[in-house]
């Protein structure tokens, strides 16, 4: 019954064993993936993927980076190709904020002006929004108001007072593996509703043994939120998954 909302199966890393990598994670027990397009190229690479794949769904997004940068004119291109897929996709994602990477105000701007674009579309065609926020959470949390469908936190790394605000604004928060060794997505797990949780591995990243990561990894993550939940492993799966079928339409 795992679930992976976050991860990134076009990526270099898997292209020579990505059929052994999916019969791995089928034989561990893993039911759905939903890859996350970064870009324009990346989406079409990610659908193409979905399509060969049925263990594998499809997400279309524009990585932060990207939309602080963009032209309007391909701005346009990658919203045509999100509203003209909106049957092959089950969420817009990987979008949101990044201030990591980003240092500069125009820049921060320009992402925030794309976002909200992405956001008033994805109220159109209704599909959840897979969102990061590295180094914005603040930000993020209250641009995403004006969303109208579920808002999924991927990686959220907010303090204690952005947790509870994000708890409070009903947004959903995708767990990765690293939670085993990570006080702050403890505290999240702690804190927050189980209808509210979902898990991630955001692949080929974030894993814990410094391996190339695959959604194989979860039943590690299921097991300490179920220890943390103080529940059983089974219970939590089970909770999990039907939380992934209630967004994504599975």
């Amino acid at each position: 019954m795992i679930t992976d909302v976050h991860a990134h199966f076009t990526y270099e890393d898997y292209k020579e064993n990505i059929d052994q990598v999916i019969k791995l994670m089928k034989d561990k027990g893993v039911k759905k993936i939903i890859s996350n397009g970064l870009s324009f190229e990346d989406n079409i690479n990610v659908l193409s993927l979905s399509k060969k794949y049925n263990l594998i769904d499809a997400a279309f997004g524009l990585y932060p980076t990207e939309a602080g940068t963009i032209s309007e004119d391909h701005l346009s291109k990658v919203l045509n190709q999100i509203k003209s897929n909106k049957n092959n996709i089950v969420a817009i994602g990987e979008v949101g904020l990044d201030y990591h990477w980003t240092k500069t105000d125009s820049k921060k701007k320009r992402q925030k002006e794309v976002l909200q674009k992405i956001i008033e579309l994805a109220n159109k065609i209704k599909k959840p929004l897979i969102v990061h926020s590295r180094k914005a959470e603040s930000d993020v949390l209250e641009i995403m108001r004006s969303a109208k469908v579920p808002v999924i936190l991927h990686c959220f790394s907010g303090n204690s007072e952005l947790i509870d605000k994000a708890i409070e604004y009903d947004y959903y928060f995708s767990i990765p593996v690293i939670l085993l060794k990570s006080k702050g997505f403890k505290k999240i797990v702690k804190k927050a509703d189980l209808k509210r949780i979902l898990t991630e591995t955001d692949s080929p990243f974030l894993s814990i043994d410094g391996k190339i990561n695959n959604s194989s990894n979860i039943q590690n993550t299921i097991d300490k939120i179920a220890e943390i939940k103080k529940t059983d492993s089974n219970d939590i799966a089970k909770q999990i998954y039907s939380n992934y079928k209630l967004l994504f339409n599975n």
